[in-house]
């Protein structure tokens, strides 16, 4: 039994990593990043450091709890008698279909493309960045890794305090915060990731529901950037409503709770080793990364697998953009079939019906030229489809 067969095998649960690690192992895959700089104190906007309590209605601050005491203090351990009056906020969770004939399709997608010798007309080859030879195993590591870090799917019906809709307000405003400070998307995504895998294991009043957020931006600019935000930065976006004090002791205490497991692969690796079918097309990428950041506001996306959300968003962009259908090579590259991205393109394009109330913040963020207005593309798109 090799390595793939057996890591796979020991999760009954997934059935479908054994599948995308098997598909994986002929793989290759690129993905280099490049780092951004944080701004200055001085160039924060006053509307995104704004205090979140103050931009929405969720409640008054001074109601729970003075700020004095600790974040330890301030949450509870889950268990599964710890359910509250939230159930009816609960959303039926999204994850890929898996069956005979999609296994099927897999395999004779990796018996059409498996190769054991150098491909010498793929330029990845001749870039070291790119490690092709260890493409394989690095990502069905990614694999393995985006089970092992899932959030719970329903964890907010264990929350007192909060509800989806809190945790969308808290989305939108870490969005701003992320843009402004010209973070990589690596770091949104772990944020998101960090903030639902915490709210999973702890019960937060909604007084310490905003720090929750911003640490969990502070540990993740520290993990993925190579120049972050500070810690005083972090208080100045939040108004100083928290001292640097509180924001590393509940830094200290986020990390414990999440066992320091900061290696959740997040959609961009994935989105990058799909794009390698289409020759890295920017236009289908950027509009792939819109459809990506608007999973990150909905409740049934928090604990759907990141390849499969980057698999649909690609989908979902070379359709809108007529590039063709879904090829085999896109099988390859994604691990997925059309049959298992068609529900979630559907699910994708629902999220963007209301994009103003869905996501205000991301919206408005890819309405920008820089984004080539992706926006405002999927909006006359919807329009001229009569959907």
């Amino acid at each position: 039994m090799d390595r793939y067969t057996s890591v796979a095998s020991k999760n009954e649960n997934a059935p479908e990593l054994r599948a995308r690690a098997v598909l994986s192992k002929e793989n290759v895959a690129p993905g280099v990043r490049t780092a951004l700089s944080t701004i200055s104190k001085s160039e924060t906007n006053a509307a995104v450091r704004r205090p979140l309590a103050d931009k929405t209605n969720l409640a008054n601050r001074s109601k729970y709890v003075s700020k004095a005491v600790p974040i330890e203090e301030m949450t509870d351990e889950l268990d599964e008698e710890s359910a509250s009056d939230n159930q009816e906020l609960d959303v039926e969770p999204l994850s890929p279909q898996w069956d005979k004939e999609i296994y099927g399709e897999l395999k004779q997608v990796l018996r059409e493309f498996s190769r054991r010798t150098v491909d010498v007309d793929d330029e990845d080859n001749y870039d070291v960045t790119m490690v092709t030879e260890y493409a394989p195993e690095i990502f069905a590591y990614l694999h393995e890794l985006e089970i092992k870090f899932q959030p719970g799917a329903k964890y907010m019906s264990q929350q007192d305090e909060l509800t989806w809709e809190s945790r969308s307000t808290l989305i939108n405003w870490i969005v701003q915060i992320h843009e402004r400070f010209k973070l990589l998307p690596e770091t949104l995504y772990l944020t998101v990731n960090c903030i639902d895998r915490f709210l999973s294991r702890r019960m937060v009043s909604l007084s310490r529901f905003q720090l929750v957020g911003a640490v969990a931006l502070f540990i993740a600019a520290k993990y993925e950037e190579i120049n972050c935000p500070s810690v005083k930065d972090i208080a100045y976006m939040i108004s100083h409503e928290f001292s640097t004090e509180d924001i590393l002791r509940a830094e200290t205490f986020m990390i414990n709770i999440l066992e320091f497991d900061m290696g959740w692969p997040g959609p961009m690796s994935f989105l990058r080793r799909t794009s390698k079918a289409d020759d890295y097309d920017n236009e289908v990428r950027t509009l792939a990364k819109y459809f990506l950041e608007i999973c990150i506001m909905d409740a049934r996306f928090v604990a759907s697998e990141p390849s499969w959300l980057a698999s649909g968003a690609h989908f979902l962009s070379r359709r809108m953009l007529e590039r063709g259908e879904w090829t085999s090579a896109h099988v390859f590259y994604s691990g997925y079939t059309q049959k298992q991205l068609i529900p979630l393109a559907d699910a994708m394009l629902d999220a963007c019906r209301n994009p103003k109330k869905h996501h205000p913040a991301i919206y408005e963020k890819y309405r920008e030229k820089k984004y080539f207005r992706s926006a405002d593309f999927v909006q006359d798109w919807i329009r001229s489809m009569g959907i």
